[in-house]
């Protein structure tokens, strides 16, 4: 099969080329006439300073559709550069950025001055690059919501979205003399109009060598728009006329083609279905004659999609598990929603001492306290470095993503109505090799004797014998204390969900430089607990853009190879280990939280 379709990939790439240069033909479409598309004498002009800002400190948007190509074209002219207010005393950069918008997207220009340019570094943040954040219903919340949006592009036009849908963005950057220039095209999800006003940042990350040596911000003094939308700016819709229509959008349609070459055919028995379409649309568009009209180019778009959703999977490629995105409405509070409370206890630490922390649990929709016959399973869930309990789905009284995704999915009896619990790693120990200690010693009896769990007590001999009710895992530092807490508490948990990090029993990111005694070491601790495969199960996930991948990744592949501990397969039947690459995925909580969505229904079966 790959043989069979290496050419016709080729010549897809190929095509594929040459439609988006052929992106010029609609320039002219979409850039149109002057007096239809670019910003118009129309609606008075907005004054603004001499930094590019209006009276109220927001940015200015004019209507027009520019060319998404990296060259800087004529519908940007009319647009007002704004100065970036805030930066760090190393940056050596600096930059302006301009703002179009019509009637189906944002769009923005960054130029920017820098004469190192570096994308060395393996975290896509510390490359040289710009970021862009939009909170579309301006709500200024702290935590992203559904309509907010986080990515950036570098220099060399590399992508990686930390919240939001990628499909939503098309980029384009140049390197040009004394630095860069990046176009970029975000589709809007609601009707924008004059005077509408929209969160938003942007952020250039200046590079030297592999280390990011300062940022430059428009709006943000803080530093902090990464984690929270209410420290983004405004920028203001204004200038559409009349009779003033957007230009095409050929975007959708180049993304959905872009992202279509890359699956891997062979995992299809019957991918010529995909390429047939794709083909047809290519040479469709390289006979363009300057007459495509929006609706050739949605039909061609949906005719992708309809093939697209008619691939049938090898038998071998069914057997990976493969990333499926949380629903937007699952994203929504549900009118089912379940209750967190808090808890307190104390736990030993290094000086012989005792510490008071804290955890908190969330008990699903209908949890009854006067209902002993009805007993839960239990997800402890640990956070990543720096972080706390508060951060995973938020403390008594609050609705973080995550709660409303575990909200959704047990309303939607994606799952069985479980406890999760998120204890606090700081305090105690502090040290992920020993946290199993408190885990089973503090937090465990703790949880599983004041709730309506499977556990008869809190006697070590009750929570082994409940194990198969119990699951661990955690994101980053948490994952890393989820491998630990595999090592030492087999007996303890049936399940294990480590998140974007690799096992570190042989040293920090060992995964990475030892994966196959990494591997081993694992797999002789299963070997040696005297439980069978069966007994135990762990289900791994991260983003081909995470910063853990490169350490994980091998150590995935070591593990796969061990077969007498590991079995490798996305039916639970069948086997007790996969492995989830999101593709795109960063070291974000957004794609985390997909992460969980996509092993909760494993767990317990």
């Amino acid at each position: 099969m790959k043989a069979l379709l290496r050419p016709v990939g080729m010549m897809l790439t190929v095509g594929a080329l040459m439609f988006t240069n052929g992106l010029g033909s609609w320039s002219d479409v979409s850039a149109a006439p002057a007096a239809t598309v670019k910003p118009s004498e129309g609606p008075a002009k907005v004054p603004v300073d001499k930094y590019g800002f209006d009276s109220q400190g927001r940015m200015v948007a004019y209507f027009g559709s520019p060319v998404v190509d990296g060259t800087i074209d004529r519908a940007w002219s009319s647009a007002p550069a704004v100065i970036p207010k805030h930066g760090s005393s190393q940056a050596e950069a600096s930059a302006s950025f301009k703002a179009l918008w019509d009637e189906r997207a944002l769009y923005i220009l960054a130029e920017v001055k820098d004469k190192n340019l570096s994308v060395q570094s393996g975290t896509p943040y510390m490359q040289d690059s710009a970021e862009l954040f939009m909170d579309e219903n301006n709500d200024k919340t702290q935590e992203y919501g559904v309509d907010d949006f986080h990515f950036r592009v570098n220099y060399e036009n590399a992508q990686s979205v930390d919240n939001g849908a990628a499909e939503r963005i098309y980029t384009s950057a140049k390197k040009v003399d004394g630095g860069y220039v990046i176009e970029a095209r975000i589709a809007l999800r609601t009707k924008p109009e004059n005077g509408k006003v929209l969160g938003l940042e942007l952020q250039v990350n200046d590079a030297k060598g592999s280390e990011r040596i300062g940022t430059l911000n428009v709006f943000d003094s803080t530093g902090t728009a990464w984690n929270d939308t209410s420290k983004f700016g405004n920028v203001l819709l204004a200038g559409k006329t009349k009779h003033a229509v957007s230009g095409l959008n050929p975007y959708d349609l180049m993304n959905l083609i872009t992202s279509t070459l890359k699956l891997d055919f062979s995992l299809y028995t019957n991918a010529n279905i995909v390429t047939d379409a794709i083909t047809k649309v290519v040479a469709d568009n390289m006979i363009n004659d300057g007459t495509t009209t929006q609706e050739q180019l949605d039909n061609q778009y949906a005719a992708i999609k309809e093939a697209i959703g008619k691939l049938e999977m090898t038998e071998e490629a069914a057997n990976e598990k493969y990333f499926k995105a949380v629903p937007d409405e699952y994203r929504q509070e549900s009118d089912q929603p379940g209750t967190i409370e808090s808890l307190t206890y104390r736990a030993p630490n290094l000086t012989n001492g005792m510490d008071d922390k804290k955890l908190n649990v969330y008990l699903p929709n209908g949890y009854d306290a006067s209902d002993s016959n009805k007993k839960y399973n239990v997800l402890y869930l640990m956070h990543g470095g720096g972080e706390n309990e508060n951060l995973i789905f938020g403390g008594p009284g609050q609705s973080k993503e995550l709660k409303r995704i575990l909200d959704n999915m047990i309303a939607n009896g994606d799952m069985e109505p479980m406890i999760v619990v998120t204890p606090t790693f700081y305090g105690g120990k502090n040290d992920t090799a020993l946290f199993h200690e408190e885990l089973i010693g503090n937090i465990v009896p703790l949880v599983e004797t004041k709730y309506h769990t499977y556990a008869q007590s809190a006697s070590l001999d009750d929570l082994r014998a409940s194990r198969a009710h119990r699951a661990f895992g955690g994101f980053s530092m948490g994952s890393v204390t989820t491998w630990y807490t595999f090592i030492h508490g087999l007996d303890y948990f049936k399940y294990y969900m480590p998140l974007s990090g690799d096992s570190w029993v042989l040293g920090q990111a060992a995964g990475g430089s030892k994966p196959k005694e990494t591997a081993e070491y694992l797999a002789n601790v299963a070997r040696n607990s005297g439980y069978e495969p069966k007994d135990y199960y762990v289900f791994s996930a991260t983003g081909n853009l995470d910063i853990a991948y490169p350490n994980l990744k091998p150590q995935i592949d070591a593990m796969k190879q061990l077969t007498d501990a590991f079995i490798y397969s996305s039916d639970t039947n069948k086997g007790n280990f996969y492995f989830i690459v999101g593709d795109g995925g960063t070291h974000a909580w957004n794609w985390v939280n997909q992460y969980i969505y996509d092993i909760l229904p494993d767990l317990f079966q």
